[in-house]
C-alpha cells in the first residue's frame, strides 16, 4: 500500500512535465508513439486528432532532433550522447543528432554573480577585480562569464544554471519511466537495451553536473600533455571552484573550422590538420585519455598554430590492453590485413569470439573490398570505423561502451583536418602510433613489468594454496562442502516447465482436498450427524457426491494425459 502511494505521489510530482512532453511530440508529429504509449489521454486528446496530425512533411531524422532540441537541455544532451552510439541509431539519425545545438536562453548576469558569492562564500568584488555580467558564453547546463583575478589573470567562470538538478532529476526520472515502458512492452525496441542506455546517459548527466569532477579531467589532461608546445589546456584555480562553479584560464582564439581565417592570420592550415591528428592519436594511443566530444565550438586555434581544447565534462578512458586492441585494428586496417583486423575487432568487443569465424572473416574481406581498396589518403578512418559497427550488428556482437566515444572523437577530429587539409592521410599518419603501441608491448620494460606481475602473482598464490587446500579437504572429509550450482535458463524454454509444474501442483492439491472431503464425510455419516433423512447424514452424503466428483476429474485428467 506505501509503495502504491509512494507511485502515485511520484508520478503526480512528474505529471506536469509529462504534458510538456507530450504536448511537443505532438507538435512535431508523433501521434503514433503517444497512441503507443498510451499517453494522449493525460493531455485530453482524442485518437482522430492524434491520427490528423502524425503526416509532417519533415523526415523523421529531422522532427526527432527539432523536438528534443524543443524538449531542453537534459534531451539536447541525451541527443547528443546518443549521437556516439552508432550501434543503436541510422545514419540519417546520427547526421540530424550531430546538429543539435544547446538553444537554451542565457540567464541573467546578477543571477549568475549571486550564485558565485554563494558558492564560494565571499562577495564576487573580494575574490575578483572585474566581473562581466553578460556571459561569453551559454549552454544546457552552464553558462560562462569572464573575469579577473586579483593578480590580474584572465579567467573564465563556468557557472551552472540554477535549477538545472532539479530539471535534470525530473526528465531523467521520465526517461528511466519511459525506457522500462518501451523495453517492456515495444518489441522494436527492446534489442537496444533502452533501460541500460538511459542508465548510462544518467550516470555521465550526474558526473557533468559536479564540476568538481570535470575540474580533474582538465587537471589530468593538462598534466599529461605537459610540455607539449602544439597544445594549451587552460589551467584550473581550484580556490575558486566548486561543484557549481569552475574558474579556469581565459582560452580564446579563431575558429578551427575557418580555414580562409586561419590563413590570414599566417596560420598553416596543412601543418594544424597534422598537428589535430598526432594530437588525438597520442591521446587515444598513447595516453588512453581523451576529450570525448572536440568539436569547433571545444576548440580555439591561438597564435603559432596553438591548438587550444575547453570543456572537459565528457572524457573517454581506454585500458592498456584495449589501446593495444585498437592499435591492431589500424594496423591491420593500413596494411588491409583481414585476419588482423578480424581478431582486433573480436578483442574489442564484449564477447571476445564468434561462433562462426569462418562466416564472419569472409564478411570482414567483402568489407575490405568495399571499403579500403582507395590510398589511405582517400579513406575515411571514422566512416570506416561505423561501418564496422554494422558488420558488428550483422554478427551480434556488442562493442566496448567506451570505444564509441573513441571512434567519436577520431571521427570528429578527421572531418575537422580533412576542411583544413583536403589532402589530409588521416590514416597513415596514425600508423606510427599504432606500431609504437604493438612494440612496446614485446620490449625489455614492459615485458619485466610483466613478469613481475606474474611472478608477484605465483608467489602470493604459493603462499596462500597449502592453507586453502587443506581448508578445503578438512570440508570434504567432514562432508560439508556445499557446491553452488547457477544454471540460467531461457524464459522461453522455461515456460512449459513451469506449467507442468503448476499442473502438478494443482492436481495434488485437488487430490487431497478431495481425500481430506471423502474422509469427513465418511466420518459424518458414520457419526449420524443432524440433520439425518433416513438414517444418513445429509452434510456426510452431500460430501461423499462431492468427493467422488472430485476423483472422477482427476482420474479423466490423468487419463487424457496418458496416465492410468
Amino acid at each position: 500500500m506505501l509503495d502504491e502511494l509512494k507511485s502515485a505521489v511520484e508520478f503526480a510530482h512528474l505529471l506536469p512535465r509529462y504534458r510538456e512532453i507530450i504536448s511537443v511530440l505532438r507538435k512535431h508529429g508523433f501521434g503514433e508513439l503517444l497512441k503507443l504509449l498510451v499517453l494522449q489521454k493525460l493531455i485530453g486528446v482524442d485518437e482522430a486528432a492524434l491520427e490528423a496530425e502524425i503526416a509532417r512533411e519533415e523526415l523523421l531524422p529531422v522532427r526527432v532532433r527539432l523536438a528534443l532540441e524543443e524538449l531542453g537541455p537534459t534531451f539536447i544532451k541525451f541527443g547528443q550522447v546518443l549521437s556516439s552510439r552508432r550501434d543503436l541509431i541510422s545514419d540519417d539519425l546520427y547526421f540530424e543528432l550531430c546538429k543539435l545545438q544547446d538553444n537554451v536562453p542565457v540567464f541573467d548576469g546578477t543571477l549568475a554573480k549571486a550564485i558565485v558569492e554563494t558558492e564560494l562564500g565571499q562577495p564576487v568584488k573580494s575574490l575578483f577585480s572585474s566581473f562581466t555580467l553578460k556571459p561569453v558564453a551559454g549552454a544546457s547546463v552552464a553558462q560562462v562569464h569572464k573575469a579577473k583575478l586579483r593578480n590580474g589573470k584572465k579567467v573564465a567562470i563556468k557557472i551552472q544554471r540554477p535549477d538545472i538538478r532539479k530539471v535534470m532529476d525530473l526528465d531523467l526520472a521520465i526517461l528511466s519511466d519511459l525506457a522500462h515502458f518501451a523495453e517492456k512492452h515495444v518489441n522494436e525496441l527492446s534489442g537496444i537495451n533502452p533501460v541500460g542506455v538511459v542508465k548510462e546517459f544518467s550516470a555521465t548527466m550526474l558526473k557533468e553536473l559536479d564540476f568538481n569532477h570535470e575540474a580533474e579531467n582538465a587537471i589530468r589532461f593538462r598534466k599529461q600533455f605537459e610540455g607539449n608546445p602544439d597544445i594549451k589546456v587552460p589551467q584550473i584555480y581550484r580556490e575558486f571552484s566548486t561543484e557549481r562553479v569552475l574558474t579556469m584560464e581565459f582560452i580564446s582564439g579563431l575558429s578551427v573550422s575557418d580555414p580562409e581565417a586561419l590563413r590570414e592570420a599566417d596560420i598553416d592550415t596543412v601543418a594544424l590538420a597534422e598537428s589535430l591528428t598526432d594530437l588525438i592519436y597520442q591521446q587515444v594511443l598513447d595516453f588512453g585519455f581523451f576529450h570525448g566530444d572536440p568539436h569547433p565550438g571545444n576548440m580555439y586555434v591561438l597564435p603559432g598554430g596553438v591548438v587550444g581544447l575547453i570543456d572537459y565534462g565528457m572524457m573517454g578512458s581506454f585500458t592498456p590492453s584495449f589501446r593495444s586492441n585498437i592499435a591492431q585494428l589500424l594496423a591491420g586496417l593500413a596494411k588491409d590485413d583481414h585476419k588482423q583486423v578480424m581478431s582486433a575487432i573480436l578483442e574489442v568487443t564484449e564477447e571476445r569470439y564468434t561462433e562462426e569465424p569462418a562466416k564472419m572473416l569472409a564478411e570482414v574481406e567483402a568489407f575490405s573490398e568495399l571499403h579500403l581498396s582507395d590510398s589511405l589518403k582517400d579513406i575515411n578512418l571514422g566512416k570506416v570505423l561505423n561501418k564496422l559497427l554494422e558488420l558488428l550488428r550483422h554478427n551480434r556482437l556488442r562493442m566496448n561502451g567506451s570505444f564509441y566515444l573513441g571512434i567519436k572523437a577520431l571521427a570528429q577530429i578527421e572531418a575537422i583536418g580533412r576542411t583544413l587539409d583536403p589532402d589530409l592521410n588521416f590514416i597513415q599518419q596514425g600508423e606510427p602510433y599504432a606500431r609504437r603501441m604493438i612494440e612496446g608491448k614485446y620490449q625489455f620494460p614492459h615485458v619485466s613489468q610483466v613478469i613481475g606481475r606474474l611472478v608477484t602473482g605465483g608467489l602470493d598464490f604459493l603462499e596462500e594454496f597449502p592453507a586453502d587446500f587443506r581448508n578445503l579437504y578438512q570440508r570434504i572429509k567432514a562432508g560439508k562442502l556445499n557446491i553452488p550450482i547457477e544454471h540460467k535458463i531461457n524464459p522461453e524454454g522455461f515456460e512449459p516447465m513451469r506449467q507442468t509444474l503448476h499442473s502438478v501442483a494443482n492436481l495434488m492439491a485437488m487430490a487431497i482436498l478431495a481425500a481430506s472431503v471423502l474422509i469427513c464425510s465418511s466420518i459424518l455419516i458414520l457419526a449420524a450427524a443432524p440433520p439425518v433423512f433416513w438414517g444418513i447424514s445429509l452434510f456426510g452424503f452431500l460430501g461423499l457426491i462431492w468427493g467422488a466428483i472430485m476423483g472422477m476429474r482427476i482420474a479423466l485428467h490423468i487419463w487424457k494425459h496418458g496416465g492410468l
